[in-house]
């Protein structure tokens, strides 16, 4: 049996208390901590396009299905759009990307920031 203290309760009843209340202190705590993150707003977007012209592709472009044509670009403070290269080589596909890019525009930010477009077609058959 476990050695008792001068109030009769036992050393093992005393540990396994404090194990329990050390036990429900970080439920609390946790709980407590996923509250707070829960109720956090995400922070807003770096960048918000908020107008782009259509992407025209000429009638005989034909860019391979699944490949990924990367477009890079930065953002200048009015939210027009500059320095805009193809990262995927060139072509009709990057022509008329790098064309469309040039036409997106954005709310203005406070320093110009870097953006990146991945651009693919997909392509299906359709069950008939």
């Amino acid at each position: 049996m476990g050695s008792r203290s001068r109030s009769g309760v036992t050393v093992r009843a005393l540990v396994r208390g404090c194990v329990g209340m050390l036990a429900a202190g970080l439920l609390l705590a946790g709980c407590a901590t996923s509250s707070r993150q829960a109720a956090t707003a995400p922070p807003p977007p770096d960048l918000e396009l908020v107008g782009a012209g259509s992407l025209d592709l000429p009638r005989d472009c034909r860019p391979a299905a699944g490949a990924v044509h990367r477009t890079s670009f930065v953002v200048q403070e009015d939210g027009t759009v500059a320095r805009i290269a193809s990262e995927s080589g060139s072509g009709c596909a990057q022509d008329a990307l790098r064309q469309w890019v040039s036409s997106f525009r954005y709310r203005p930010v406070s320093s110009p920031m870097p953006g990146t477009l991945d651009w693919m077609i997909v392509t299906a058959t359709r069950d008939r």
